[in-house]
């Protein structure tokens, strides 16, 4: 994430930008608002834009640095200037990748799950690519994200100096061979390509985000070239204000181009930068807007503002001694930033919003430091020829990748479920026993599920609800005396219609969801149970659209109608007889906010209110008892991953097959002593 070269550098080639600080705190503005994006703070969610500003600074002064190396010497020594990038970003990149190889098991289970693969695609540079084939979702809860997913734009800024230098000496060779050639005809050859090439990467990812997901447009480096080009072409227009052998000096030669419009430009750039940290969201409607090709230009403006014009206010707003500090170790602070975050989490240390994100920032900045001057800095000021340090750079990686490799992958625990709330091996539409007709998979995790008949009928038992229902019946071990069936229905509760909103981002009711009433009843007629158990609650605790407003429990409205629902679903189940037992919705903790507080729906005071409403409804219901699940999972009164050293909670709302077997006496003495 950055285009610095060594300051020992001190050859006839300029280093173009090394004496203006405002691209420091550019670099720091970058940065900054990635750790902000990551971190929730309110009004920045399109802080991921930073990564756009490092994208454009590099391709701006990777440019300028070749154009001026062969300005100067009339060629380009590419293995001295692969050699000098590999100098640079890869001996920290070894060091945070084999750190957080090492302490891998601070992470989620489902986060560390991919570690090794994520690990191996780090140090090769497709980690973009892995996590674009992945189908990982960037603008996702970050809980189960993997703690090297930030090493993506490090795989697409790698291989932007890889292929884009090759071009640059395809360009020379070509004007080489023209009788006429200068400087200048190759810099605006230089500009003709990398404006077709921001062009046609613009059109494409237009298109593409017709009918590709976000992620796909987020990762690709086929769609963030534009950025990249966008410099280059700054770089390639304005390369006449960066004098050969005089670092920096360009900032007085502005010639014919208006410092008026510079400073213009310059505040024009930061002022819509900072609109689209605020307003852009990471959707396929905003790609289809142009928000890479916008964030880039912006950055452009103001990138070649400060440049070439260090007395504007935005330059001199970002030349202040803070933030060219924290732009010079930006790249130590990008590295570690992401594995701080995802260690540091509101759970574990008590704090949440600012507070949180201040401890985050606060131990980035230390571990950037410590990169800075035992890493970094000494590795850039030690001379070391290109034919031996690329082959130190390739045995480096080949340690990090043995270390990678050899390790053991971290344990998972339990079942995780995904996005929709379904357990592993089956969405939110598959099709259950009693659902769709067909048998459900087998879980990740099987326990035995014999239902064993004695010589008197055993009780049946029909399980309705939600996932929590379904982890409950199939990892059941034996139950004599009992038969339980399968009625479920994944990511489906008693509420109907309207979208919801889970983890923050609004998701539309599936159909078949609607029409609990008429399977339930049809079920309850073939099987003759004689006991119907209903656990839901998960989905009746999430923010509701009901009668055209956002609505949730414990409002007075949504209440009532909610308490008609269960009211209805204890009538459809008490029609053929059967004794009706429901759960209560214990505790839940499947992720955090970026601010490390939790998600509405599972916010305690939304259980608590749920099952009054649930308790009271049953008291109206003489067929009707209930169980208190909640108590059993939560016997503290708060959220247990644990209990009695049994972990009965995989990934924060779904049961462990171990959990199950803890339940199951307590479960199955209730069922009973109800029946009896």
């Amino acid at each position: 994430m950055t285009g610095r070269e060594p300051k020992h550098r001190r050859n006839s080639t300029a280093t173009p930008g090394r004496a203006i600080p405002a691209l420091d705190g550019v670099r720091a503005l970058a940065v900054a608002l990635v750790l902000a994006d990551h971190g929730g703070l309110p009004g920045l969610t399109g802080g991921f834009v930073g990564v756009d500003i490092f994208f454009v600074l590099s391709g701006f002064l990777i440019t300028s640095l070749l154009l001026a190396e062969h300005r100067t010497s009339g060629r380009l020594e590419l293995a001295a200037f692969w050699a000098r990038r590999a100098r640079r970003l890869l001996p920290a990149l070894l060091v945070m990748v084999s750190t957080t190889w090492l302490l891998r098991g601070l992470f989620a289970p489902d986060a560390a799950a991919g570690l090794r693969v994520d690990a191996l695609a780090a140090l090769t540079w497709v980690a973009n690519w892995r996590f674009a084939f992945q189908g990982t979702d960037y603008f996702a809860p970050a809980m189960d994200a993997s703690p090297l997913q930030h090493t993506w734009s490090l795989g697409v800024e790698e291989q932007f100096y890889l292929v884009w230098p090759l071009i640059l000496a395809a360009l020379i060779a070509a004007a080489a061979r023209r009788t006429s050639s200068d400087a200048a005809r190759l810099r605006w050859l230089v500009a003709a390509v990398a404006a077709g090439g921001v062009l046609a990467s613009a059109l494409w990812t237009i298109a593409l985000a017709g009918h590709a997901e976000p992620s796909r447009l987020y990762f690709g480096s086929d769609c963030r070239a534009q950025a990249l080009l966008v410099g280059a072409f700054a770089a390639a227009v304005f390369a006449p204000c960066w004098p050969a052998g005089q670092t920096g000096a360009g900032q007085e030669r502005t010639g014919r181009i208006s410092r008026w419009a510079l400073a213009a430009a310059a505040v024009l750039g930061l002022l819509a930068l900072g609109a689209l940290a605020h307003q852009a969201a990471g959707t396929s409607a905003q790609y289809r807007g142009g928000l890479l090709t916008g964030t880039a230009l912006a950055a452009a403006l103001l990138i070649v503002g400060v440049a070439f014009q260090p007395a504007n206010p935005a330059a001199r707003l970002l030349a202040i001694r803070p933030l060219v500090l924290i732009g010079r170790v930006s790249y130590g602070i990008y590295l570690w930033h992401w594995p701080v975050f995802l260690t540091l989490t509101g759970e574990r240390t008590g704090l949440t919003g600012p507070a949180l994100l201040a401890l985050r920032c606060t131990v980035t900045a230390f571990l950037a430091a410590m990169s800075w001057v035992l890493v970094e800095r000494p590795i850039t000021v030690v001379r070391v020829k290109p034919r031996r340090l690329l082959p130190a750079a390739a045995a480096g990686m080949l340690a990090a990748t043995v270390l990678v490799s050899c390790g053991a992958p971290p344990a998972r625990l339990g079942t995780v479920a995904t996005a929709d709330g379904a357990p592993p091996g089956l969405t939110a539409g598959s099709q259950l026993v009693g659902v769709g007709g067909t048998s459900p998979p087998t879980p990740a995790k099987p326990a035995t599920t014999a239902h064993t008949k004695r010589a008197g009928q055993p009780l049946t038992v029909d399980v309705f609800g939600d996932s929590i229902g379904w982890t409950l019946v199939h990892y059941l071990p034996a139950t004599p005396g009992f038969q339980f069936k399968d009625r479920t229905a994944l990511g489906c509760g008693i509420v109907r219609g309207g979208p919801y909103r889970y983890f923050g981002h609004v998701s539309e009711q599936q159909p078949r969801c609607d029409s609990w009433p008429q399977t339930w009843a049809g079920q309850l007629a073939a099987d003759r149970p004689d006991i119907a158990l209903l656990v839901v609650g998960r989905w009746e605790t999430m923010d509701r659209k009901h009668d055209g407003q956002w609505t949730h429990v414990g409002q007075p409205a949504f209440d009532s109608y909610l308490s008609g629902e269960l009211a209805q679903a204890f009538g459809v189940l008490a029609a053929t007889g059967a004794r009706v037992v429901v759960t209560t919705e214990p505790f839940n903790r499947r992720g955090e906010q970026p601010d490390g507080s939790l998600y509405p729906e599972d916010q305690p005071d939304r259980v608590r209110q749920w099952n009054s409403l649930l308790t009271a409804a049953v008291a109206t219901s003489p067929a009707t008892r209930v169980l208190d699940l909640n108590h059993q999972l939560s016997p503290d009164g708060k959220f247990a991953w644990s209990v009695g050293g049994v972990q009965v909670r995989s990934d924060g709302v779904h049961l462990t097959p171990a959990g199950v077997t803890l339940l199951t006496p307590w479960l199955l003495g209730a069922l009973k002593a109800d029946i009896g």
